[in-house]
């Protein structure tokens, strides 16, 4: 008897993924690639990249760096039109590129909120509004943006970062209803308190890091934080076939701790 080999969801799949160097972005991109995708991992930073890169050795797809500030329009151009013309075709857009900005209203300067929003939000249009024409010529494509929890409820600590990811959510629902028609979907994740080098570089901004870290542990019903490769999870089901009929929705993945509540 012949045993076939295990189907892989994203064998001969294209995909881009932003802010690919660490974090959500570098699982995401591990596991499309273990699952036969050949991944476009776009970040600002060439050795956050080239570690991504050697993470995904020995994957059955194959992982392209593409080095890019998603700040800047013009480099979110040229990279789609150079991914395109040397892949010829894309299926799977995930916008993860993003920054954090802990400041209160009252430290937060114009500067600041531009700058959030110009990576967090700005960037997922522009990604998405060069990758439309291609996607509404085969009449097919997914799309998964991360927002975040903070997007959902906000918090007294970050106006800019919680306005970016909500407007996040909103885009994704607009977009997911323009391009129903044509075989486009999008939605967007809300991660929780994740373990990512963001989260590390956060805990380290306080005045007791072991602390900082204990009391948000303490706040999730789970008793731990996330991890990126649990969000990736629910972001590669999202862009997968598996989710053919989900469209224009956020998936919450948080630990149950938007169920109780968050601060």
């Amino acid at each position: 008897m012949t045993i076939s080999p295990v189907q892989r969801r994203f064998d001969g799949r294209v995909a881009i993924v932003t802010g690919a160097g660490s974090g959500i972005g570098q699982a995401v991109a591990v596991a499309l690639t273990r699952e036969g995708a050949m991944v476009y991992g776009v970040d600002v930073d060439p050795r956050g990249l080239e570690c991504s890169a050697q993470a995904v050795s020995g994957a059955a797809g194959r992982f392209t760096p593409v080095v890019a500030d998603v700040s800047v329009p013009g480099e979110i151009t040229e990279s789609v039109g150079r991914i395109l013309a040397e892949a010829g075709r894309l299926d799977v857009l995930v916008n993860n590129a993003g920054i954090n900005m802990a400041k209160r209203i009252g430290e937060l300067e114009l500067s600041d909120w531009n700058r959030v929003f110009d990576t967090n939000l700005r960037s997922v249009f522009l990604f998405c509004k060069a990758v439309w024409p291609s996607f509404l010529l085969r009449k097919c494509g997914a799309i998964v943006n991360v927002a975040s929890v903070m997007g959902q409820v906000g918090g007294v600590g970050s106006p800019a970062y919680c306005s970016a990811k909500a407007g996040i959510i909103m885009l994704s629902r607009c977009l997911a209803k323009d391009g129903a028609r044509d075989g486009i979907r999008v939605n967007s994740v809300c991660p929780g308190y994740i373990d990512t080098p963001i989260m590390e570089r956060v805990l380290r901004e306080t005045a007791d890091p072991v602390r900082a870290r204990h009391e948000i542990v303490g706040k999730m019903p789970l008793g731990r934080m996330g991890s990126p490769e649990e969000v990736a999870s629910g972001i590669l089901f999202l862009a997968s076939a598996d989710a053919a009929y989900i469209s224009g929705t956020e998936l919450t993945i948080d630990g149950a701790v938007t169920a109780t509540q968050i601060d």
